[in-house]
Order: structure tokens, then C-alpha cells, then sequence
């Protein structure tokens, strides 16, 4: 299992595992540190014991008031509050011990050398400490939660450090000095300090130029810092979030699991064809800005546009439909071009039949003639037959009499020949019927012969007709034909190329069941905002990525631009928009709480010094510090290493060192203006031998504690613990040692404007 929720909870356990080794590792530096320091076994558990109960009472004050939600903390803010506590209180407890055995050195008892030490350190840690708080304070004006929540903790654990380091630190030393546990261990040296102090005094051009070249070596490395934004990177190999995250990796791109989420907000209904038209263009647009990998929409759900989705190809299926019924209309005209063969064959048979009925119609006529002349002499013989019957009817009627007629043959005989003539008259009559009937087939004949002519012109027309229309159709079928494939593979091939230039969703998509799913997917509800998923080409965790997002912002405004969604709302979220929200917060916080602090920072140190320029020479060495330092762990981190510094890294690093860095240089500052006394020249030497090795000590604590972060499981720890390590370093061995006595040499009077100095002393150098 893993994901964003489960990253964070594995990075806060990981860092209260690591914070418990971190403090030992600090502590055992400490430890190490004050013992090559005094060489005293007593000084240094005690030292460790102030320390100790300074950095609980600290913590417990900022764990109740977090346990009491009055303020937020966090993995980081822990692991800050506890480094800085440790370092700050180690260095307040090298300050009062190292002038308590400063002045013992110089002869005095020891109350003496105790109200020395508290009188020449309490203004100094107090400014210091202020300075801390202030700082870090200034992080709750930002912007961004996790800067934010370090703001008040770390105040609060330095205030208490402070309070504790004026007061209990003091009275511990005190009550030790009573029984001669604080005395120093070897002779007291100054000789190495006092001779850079003299070398700075009498070569401070040269001096402050090779300062600067070294200086120069982290401000050049600096432009090409590229920070981190892949939390994963900073994480433990072996946390179950990082774990999962590689498993998946193996399957899937950073990409496609870290995907951009970009919303389009109307004041309308996007449901309908127009406006989808607007919802592709958006896509399109998206897709084809600088960085983008993917874009599913829904109007492209799998990344590209709906399949048949183009106007090229919609016009083609058009024509599919034609290709389809093609074979049919050919069909339909082989039939035709039978229809005009069989209807040519039947004109022929026409034409014969025409004639037959014409030499029939001429027959029929000549037999209506005959059948006519026969029926007149039917009459005719009728006639004779009713005659003769009339004269022989008494003969007839013998035969008809006679009851053995049919046993007389004579008698049979001619009974049979008068039943004859009996028919005779039947005859008569059918003939006569048969005459009328044929009479009218001789009328009819001529005109049904007539009818013929015109029917065979007409069959012989459409004919023609047939054949015309055949020769006319094959050719705007072949040209139909013709077309229609052009047209189907203008659209075979659009689709092939999934060009996107000509997308258009019909109406009747809308009651499409799939289509209906997708709107429930990348629409809304009311359907008024719309969604798309925009992937990445490369890891959006990184300063590419961050710049796609301004490509992609960009590509949208373009898109909507004169359209029905120009005054739509557009918002975007995902790995890269947040972190391009970091970025521009964390650019935005760095700038604020910089500012606030090197103002704060500037007049803290006008405070204690009296001196515009001094505090102005105080606050420039400080920052050409900052850029060295983080230069520096640039080069280390990010060039040898091959692990960009996460983006908290630096502008965290930046408000520590602003706080810290300026310590050094007011112990150095205000010794300074206490030996002013001596002359300039003699002051300033004074001054850095009685400070020098204080303040190199305090620093070299406070950088070896603030390395011992690295140690951390969490790198983004150990990065941050590096950096403000590096920054101490070259704070405390090139600026505070070398280019800010340098300056100061070189302004001479003009370093404490507007206070007036002697630029030379009665007393001689000590």
C-alpha cells in the first residue's frame, strides 16, 4: 500500500526513529567537542548538563503547548527545535565559560572573573538570542504550513535557552566557581588570534579579495541549484510508501501515477455538440503544450480522440452506406439491362403476333361472309324441310302411330329420317346465334388489331428508355463508386493518423449507453464542470514537471480564448501544481521572512553596536555567506552526490543561518567596541584575540551539531543539517575570522559611524 497519506505517516515515524539517534550523534559530538576544547572532564558533563536541561525545559515547552493546540508542529519542526536548542545552548555555555577563563587568565579572582563574564557575554547572548527568535519568528508570516510550523517552536525553544543560559547557566557557574570546578585547564593562548588580527590590520585589501575568491567558488555554483520536489527520493529505502512506490514503478511511469487533474467550471450545461467542440479544443490544446504525455477527456477517455470521431471520417461513412447498397444497385441494374433484353424479345413476339392477328382478322372477316351465306341457305333448306313435313305429315304421323313401328324397318327408318328433320330447324336457330357472335368477332378484330401498333411503339419506348436509363445510371453509379472510396479512405486514414483537427460529436452520441458512462465519469452531475486527466512525459516530481504546469495553464487560456467558455473557471491539482504552489509559496516566504529578517537581524545588531555601518557591514557578510554556503552544499549534494537539495532545504537554511550567522560577528563586534578604548588598530587586535577562539569553538559546535543531522534516516534532514553546517563553518572560519575584520580595517573610523572613535589609544597593545 502506498500513496500520499501513507508517505507522510512513514516520513513521521521515520523521523522520530532517526530523532533519537540524531540526538545522540549531537550530543556525543558535543560531548567531544568541549572536551578537546577545556580538557576537563567536570567542565564538559556540567557544560552538557546545562545544555541538557536548557534544551528539556525547551522542549517540554513547546510539547505542552503543541499537545494544548496552541501551536502546530511537525516531523521537521521536531528535529529543528532539537538541534537548534542544543547547538544554540551549547554556544551561550562556551560564551560565559569562555570569558569566565579569559578573565581568569588576565588575574582575576574568581567572583570577579564571573561578574567579567556575565557583564561581557549577557548583552551578547541576549542580542543573539533575540536575534534567533526574531528569525524564526519570521517564519510564521509565511505562507506555506511547513515553514510556518516552525516558526513559534523554534522561538520558543530559544527563548527558554536564553532565559536559562542569563540565568541558571550564570548561577551554575557561580556555585562550580566556589569550589574551583570551572578553572581552566592549559594556558590561556591568544598569540594565533592576535596575529590574524594583525595580519588583518595590516593587509585587509588583499585579505578581503581572497575572502571573496573563496566566497566566490559557492556563489558560482549557486545558479545552477535545481531543487527536489520528489518527497520519495528523500525517504528511506526500506519504508513500506517507498516500497510500494517501486513496485509500482515496475509497472506503471511516475507519470501515469502522479497525473495532473485540470477542471473547466461553466455557467452552463457542457452536454451538447457545440460545447464539446470547445471541451476538445481544450484537450488538444493541453496535449500538444510542451511536457504533456496524455490527455483523457471525454471527448478522448483513452488518451486519444473517440474512434470515428472526425469529420473526414463521419463524411465517409456516408459513403460506407452508399458502398454498401452498391452491390445492390448494380445488381438492380444487370436486372434492368434483362428487363430491356426480355422486353425486346417480347416487341419481337409482338410484332409476329401483330401479324398473325392481321392475316387473322382478314380470315375472320371472309368466314363472318361465308358463315353468313351459309345461314341463308340453312334458312333456305328450312324452309323446303317445313315444306315437305307439311305434305307428308299424315305419312309421319302413320309412323308415329304405329305402335310396332320399331319392329318395322321400313316404318323405323323413316321415322328416324322425320326426327332428322326435326333437328334441321335446331340447326337454324344455333346457327343464326353463331353468326351474331362471329358477326361482332369481325367488328372487334379490326380494333384489337388497331390497339397493337401503338402498344408495340410504346414497348419499343420504353425499351429505349430502359437502355438510356442503364447507360445513364452505370455512369453515375462508376462515378459514385469512385468517390465513395475516396471519401472512405480519407476517413480510414484520418483515423490511422488520429488527427484531431476536425473532431465533431453528433447529437445522437448523447443517448449513446458508453457515451452516457463517460459524462458520469469527466463530468459533473449538473454537468457544468468538466474534468480532465493530464499526464505527464517525464516524473512531474521535478522543475520540468513544475514547468508544464505553467505550459498547460497557458495552452488553456489560449483555448478557451473567444469561445463560449472564455469566462469559465479553471482550477488544477495534482504532484505538479502542488508543487509549483510550493515553489512560488516558497520563493514568496523566502523573499518575506528574508527581508523581515535581515531587517530585524539589522536592527538588533544597530542596537547593540550603535553603528549603521557596522550593522549594515554585519547583515552584507552575512548574506554573501548565505550564497556561499548554500553554493557549497550545492556542489556537494547536488553535483558530487548526484541528489538535488529538496526545495525546503534552502530557504529553511537561509532563515537559520540569517538568525545564526549573525551571532559570531556581534561577539566579535561588541569585544570590538569594548576594546575601542586602545585605538582602532589596537582594539580591533585586542578584540580578536580575546573572541577569536570563543567564537571559532561556539561555531565549531554549533556546525559539528547542526552536521549531525546527516545521520538522519529522513535526507531531507540531513540535507538541512548540512547546509546550515556548511553555512556555520564558512560563517565562523572565512567571514567572522577573516572578511568582516577586513572590512572593518579597511572603513576604520567610518565602521562605527555615527559614533565617535580615537583612531589611536593611549594604552599600548596588550
Amino acid at each position: 500500500m502506498t500513496g500520499g497519506t501513507a508517505a507522510s505517516a512513514d516520513t513521521g515515524t521515520a523521523g522520530n526513529k532517526s530523532m533519537q539517534k540524531t540526538t545522540l550523534i549531537a550530543v556525543g559530538v558535543v560531548l567531544l567537542m568541549l572536551l578537546l576544547v577545556y580538557r576537563s572532564v567536570i567542565t564538559t558533563i556540567v557544560a552538557l548538563l546545562i545544555v541538557g536541561l536548557e534544551l528539556m525545559a525547551g522542549q517540554g515547552v513547546v510539547a505542552t503547548l503543541g499537545n494544548l493546540n496552541v501551536i502546530g508542529l511537525s516531523t521537521y519542526a521536531v528535529s529543528m527545535v532539537t538541534m537548534l536548542g542544543i547547538a544554540a545552548g551549547t554556544d551561550y555555555v562556551i560564551f560565559l565559560l569562555g570569558r569566565y577563563h579569559e578573565a581568569r587568565h588576565r588575574g582575576q579572582d574568581r567572583e570577579a572573573a564571573f561578574y567579567t563574564a556575565y557583564s561581557g557575554v549577557s548583552h551578547v547572548i541576549l542580542g543573539s538570542g533575540l536575534t534567533i527568535v526574531g528569525a524564526t519568528l519570521c517564519l510564521s508570516l509565511t505562507r506555506l504550513p511547513l515553514f510556518r510550523s516552525m516558526g513559534v517552536p523554534c522561538a520558543l525553544v530559544i527563548l527558554v535557552i536564553v532565559a536559562a543560559a542569563l540565568t541558571l547557566a550564570p548561577a551554575i557557574l557561580a556555585l562550580g566557581s566556589r569550589f574551583g570546578l570551572f578553572e581552566p585547564k592549559r594556558k590561556y593562548d591568544e598569540g594565533g588570534w592576535r596575529r590574524i588580527g594583525a595580519a588583518v590590520v595590516r593587509w585587509p585589501g588583499p585579505i578581503l579579495v581572497v575572502t571573496c575568491g573563496i566566497a566566490l567558488v559557492g556563489l558560482l555554483t549557486l545558479p545552477g541549484y535545481t531543487p527536489g520536489y520528489d518527497d520519495r527520493q528523500y525517504m528511506p529505502d526500506n519504508v513500506p510508501s517507498k516500497v510500494g512506490y517501486a513496485a509500482a514503478e515496475r509497472h506503471f511511469s511516475p507519470a501515469r501515477m502522479n497525473p495532473e487533474m485540470l477542471m473547466i467550471e461553466a455557467d452552463h450545461d457542457l452536454r451538447d455538440p457545440s460545447d464539446m467542440l470547445v471541451i476538445d479544443r481544450i484537450a488538444k490544446t493541453a496535449f500538444h503544450a510542451r511536457g504533456v504525455g496524455r490527455v483523457q477527456a471525454i471527448t478522448r477517455p483513452l488518451g486519444t480522440p473517440i474512434e470515428h470521431s472526425s469529420i473526414p471520417f463521419q463524411i465517409g461513412l456516408q459513403g460506407a452506406g452508399q458502398i454498401q447498397n452498391m452491390k445492390y444497385m448494380k445488381d438492380r441494374m444487370a436486372d434492368m439491362l434483362t428487363m430491356a433484353n426480355q422486353m425486346g424479345i417480347l416487341i419481337g413476339t409482338m410484332e409476329r403476333v401483330y401479324g398473325m392477328m392481321r392475316e387473322l382478322t382478314d380470315i375472320m372477316h371472309d368466314m363472318t361472309g361465308q358463315m353468313k351465306e351459309m345461314q341463308g341457305k340453312m334458312h333456305d333448306m328450312r324452309d323446303l324441310m317445313y315444306t315437305f313435313d307439311d305434305f307428308f305429315r299424315p305419312i309421319r304421323n302413320y309412323f308415329y302411330w304405329e305402335k310396332h313401328c320399331a319392329d318395322i324397318p321400313i316404318c323405323w327408318a323413316s321415322r328416324t329420317v322425320f326426327d332428322a328433320l326435326d333437328g334441321v330447324d335446331q340447326i337454324t336457330e344455333d346457327m343464326d346465334g353463331m353468326v351474331v357472335n362471329v358477326d361482332k368477332i369481325d367488328v372487334l378484330m379490326p380494333r384489337v388489331l388497331a390497339e397493337f401498333p401503338p402498344m408495340i411503339a410504346i414497348m419499343k419506348t420504353m425499351h429505349g428508355s430502359l437502355l438510356t436509363m442503364h447507360s445513364t445510371m452505370a455512369g453515375i453509379m462508376n462515378q459514385m463508386d469512385e468517390s465513395t472510396k475516396n471519401s472512405t479512405l480519407m476517413g480510414k486514414y484520418f483515423d490511422e493518423a488520429k488527427n484531431d483537427d476536425s473532431f465533431y460529436l453528433p447529437p445522437e452520441v448523447f443517448d449513446n449507453p458508453d457515451f452516457k458512462r463517460g459524462l458520469k465519469m469527466f463530468l459533473s452531475p449538473d454537468g457544468k464542470a468538466v474534468r480532465m486527466t493530464v499526464s505527464h512525459q517525464g516524473n512531474p516530481a521535478s522543475v520540468q514537471g513544475i514547468e508544464t504546469v505553467g505550459n498547460i495553464r497557458e495552452a488553456v487560456a489560449d483555448a478557451i480564448k473567444g469561445t463560449p467558455l472564455e469566462n469559465a473557471k479553471v482550477y488544477m491539482g495534482g504532484t505538479a501544481a502542488t508543487n509549483r504552489d510550493l515553489q512560488e509559496g516558497a520563493k514568496y516566504d523566502l523573499i518575506l521572512a528574508g527581508i523581515a529578517s535581515l531587517c530585524l537581524i539589522f536592527i538588533i545588531m544597530l542596537l547593540v553596536t550603535g553603528s549603521v555601518v557596522a550593522a549594515l557591514v554585519i547583515v552584507g557578510t552575512v548574506a554573501v555567506s548565505l550564497g556561499a554556503s548554500v553554493g557549497v552544499s550545492v556542489l556537494i549534494w547536488q553535483d558530487l552526490l548526484g541528489m538535488d537539495l529538496h526545495w525546503f532545504v534552502v530557504p529553511l537554511s537561509v532563515i537559520i543561518l540569517l538568525a545564526v550567522g549573525s551571532d559570531y560577528n556581534l561577539l566579535l563586534i561588541a569585544r570590538f567596541k569594548e576594546e575601542l578604548h586602545g585605538g582602532l588598530k589596537t582594539g580591533f587586535i585586542r578584540a580578536m584575540g580575546g573572541s577569536g577562539k570563543v567564537v571559532t569553538n561556539a561555531g565549531l559546535v554549533f556546525a559539528f551539531t547542526m552536521c549531525a543531522m546527516v545521520v538522519s534516516d529522513l535526507r531531507i534532514v540531513g540535507q538541512l543539517g548540512t547546509t546550515i553546517g556548511l553555512g556555520l563553518l564558512f560563517d565562523t572560519l572565512i567571514v567572522r575570522s577573516f572578511m568582516m575584520p577586513s572590512i572593518a580595517a579597511l572603513l576604520g573610523r567610518w565602521f562605527w559611524w555615527p559614533l565617535r572613535v580615537r583612531t589611536h589609544g593611549t594604552a599600548g597593545v596588550r
